[in-house]
């Protein structure tokens, strides 16, 4: 977009104030979040119509992040189709997928499992990355635990694979801590342990050495969280 204005006015094809007008049609990304939802949804339709551009990058990157119950919905929905259609263009199917993923969220493992009922072999490996998203918004283990409770029986698997490989370092294994004392309201016990959607679908080898962990992790964070 910023190069055609430069043509039109460097060429005087059009007035000066076409450009500005041209231009105005498309929100900024420092304005996009300010739109009613009925124009973001526009926003994010014509997008998707003309196949995700890159002077759409930064609004689109803002949406997703930010709205993601307006966004996702609208690029799954069009995936859905694309996917039961005759033919499947790859670049904007993996476009699509990886937008889905960025967001880090509920909403994206919700529309993640709808679409691993098309393709799960595609659509299976962005369940690890939605969950590493996830870390730079959120706790990815609350979000984990959120998909869990969806009841899909893929989802749940990938889930529980992302948790094995994740757990393997420190800082995740304090987000789980943290993530536990939101969901139980305490340290929980052997009993909240032995029923906890992650903890009962790891590696039955690894829980003693990992229960250890966590819980003292656990502690630790109850301790900081008390004297505030």
């Amino acid at each position: 977009m910023g190069s055609r204005m430069l043509r039109l006015q460097s060429t005087a094809v059009a007035p000066t104030f076409l450009a500005g007008f041209i231009s105005a049609q498309i929100p900024s990304a420092r304005t996009i979040l300010e739109i009613s939802e009925a124009e973001q949804a526009k926003f994010v339709n014509e997008t998707i119509a003309v196949g995700f551009p890159d002077d759409r990058a930064d609004q689109m990157t803002m949406l997703i992040i930010n709205r993601s119950a307006v966004t996702l919905p609208l690029i799954a929905g069009k995936l859905e189709e694309v996917l039961k259609s005759t033919s499947t263009p790859t670049s904007f199917v993996d476009t699509a997928g990886e937008m889905i993923a960025y967001a880090g969220d509920e909403q994206s493992l919700q529309a993640l499992s709808k679409l691993m009922a098309f393709d799960e072999r595609r659509f299976g490996r962005l369940v690890g990355r939605t969950l590493d998203n996830a870390g730079n918004w959120r706790n990815p283990f609350t979000v984990a635990y959120r998909g869990l409770e969806m009841g899909d029986e893929a989802l749940s698997r990938y889930t529980a694979a992302w948790a094995e490989s994740a757990l393997a370092s420190n800082s995740m294994r304090r987000a789980w801590a943290d993530a536990m004392l939101d969901r139980y309201g305490k340290v929980p016990d052997d009993s909240a342990w032995a029923r906890d959607p992650i903890a009962s679908r790891l590696k039955q080898s690894a829980l003693p050495e990992l229960c250890q962990s966590i819980l003292g992790m656990a502690f630790e964070a109850q301790k900081k969280r008390d004297r505030r």
